[in-house]
């Protein structure tokens, strides 16, 4: 055998086991996605959309779910690593003795927004008038449905004053509040920008920027987030920084693209409403990516103070705040 002929040999023999180094180069990751809240979880598709799971270093399997509350038991039940939900279901768990850490912000503010329907709002002129009403939430014990219960417990009403139905957050949603299943649907954009201008829905309560967020709640907000078990998360320290890093390099993005630019990032038929309505929801919500994807001690004590409002568990329980939350695998 000659000599061009042995180094094909050996260069064929040695391929089979290159690839599988390629492949392990990048650190699986089981995120659980939260629904498709467009704007509060944009960062999240966005990186997916750019490949910068990839970038640095995760290999994503993603599975998504109609809300948070499901997302975050599939994290605490071990099927997932990572989910991708709103921080204050590590308070909610950390008053049940669970330790959940949410280790990069994807939006501030709320982005949440309560709505009935134009049909309705002769009967329905305040949140009080939501009482033995059907309201509908992404997924019971969602952060959709938790903001409808501190607007309830403000109101001098109970959480069960109300009928919380599930109704997912896409198209299922919409044809809910069209069809009137529901008399009034607690979202975020796209559908409730789309609900607005096309005349179908009267707002009651609107946190999608600083003014309406500090309004409702009394101070800054964390909401969209990524979290997981914390005792994952110190096993897992390489995970953890590769997803904060991706998260954060698509926050920095979206800080100052413009809405065509936003919208193309992210993964084909994300946009299920079409670019105008998205580009809309993008304009009103772009206040939600001003950060640098630390979250801060103050949005965490907003967050919990809301969540005390209603629920009797949190406000008695002795929770430890710094723990619900780190920066440390937040790039330098």
């Amino acid at each position: 055998m000659n000599k061009i002929s042995r180094r094909a040999v050996l260069a064929a023999s040695l391929a089979p086991l290159a690839m599988p180094a390629i492949a392990q180069s990048r650190i699986k990751v089981k995120f659980a996605g939260g629904g498709v809240a467009l704007y509060g979880y944009m960062p999240f598709f966005v990186a997916n959309g750019r490949q910068l799971w990839q970038k640095h270093g995760i290999e994503p399997d993603v599975a998504m779910f109609p809300g948070g509350a499901p997302a975050m038991q599939a994290v605490l039940g071990g099927s997932s690593n990572i989910a991708c939900g709103y921080y204050e279901h590590t308070i909610q768990m950390a008053a049940k003795g669970a330790h959940l850490q949410a280790f990069v912000l994807q939006a501030q503010n709320s982005g949440l927004v309560l709505g009935v329907r134009k049909a309705l709002e002769g009967e329905i002129k305040s949140v009080a008038d939501l009482k033995g009403r059907k309201v509908g939430v992404s997924a019971p014990g969602s952060a959709t449905h938790m903001f409808v219960m501190q607007l309830l417990a403000k109101a001098g009403l109970k959480p069960s004053d109300v009928s919380a139905i599930g109704v997912g957050t896409t198209q299922t949603a919409l044809s809910a509040f069209e069809r009137g299943d529901i008399d009034a649907l607690s979202l975020f954009d796209p559908i409730m920008i789309d609900l607005e201008q096309r005349n179908l829905v009267k707002i009651l309560a609107d946190a999608r920027d600083t003014a309406g967020t500090t309004g409702i709640f009394g101070g800054p907000y964390a909401s969209g987030s990524l979290y997981g078990d914390a005792g994952w998360l110190e096993k897992n320290p390489d995970a953890a920084r590769g997803a904060a890093a991706a998260i954060r390099e698509a926050v920095l993005f979206l800080r100052s693209a413009t809405p065509e630019d936003a919208l193309a990032a992210l993964e084909k038929g994300m946009c299920f409403l079409g670019a105008p309505i998205c580009t809309a929801g993008f304009q009103r919500n772009r206040e939600a990516f001003q950060h640098d994807g630390a979250i801060k001690r103050e949005q965490a004590e907003t967050v919990r103070r809301m969540l005390a409002s209603f629920s009797p568990e949190i406000a008695a329980a002795n929770i430890d705040l710094a723990a619900t939350f780190t920066t440390r695998f937040l790039p330098g």
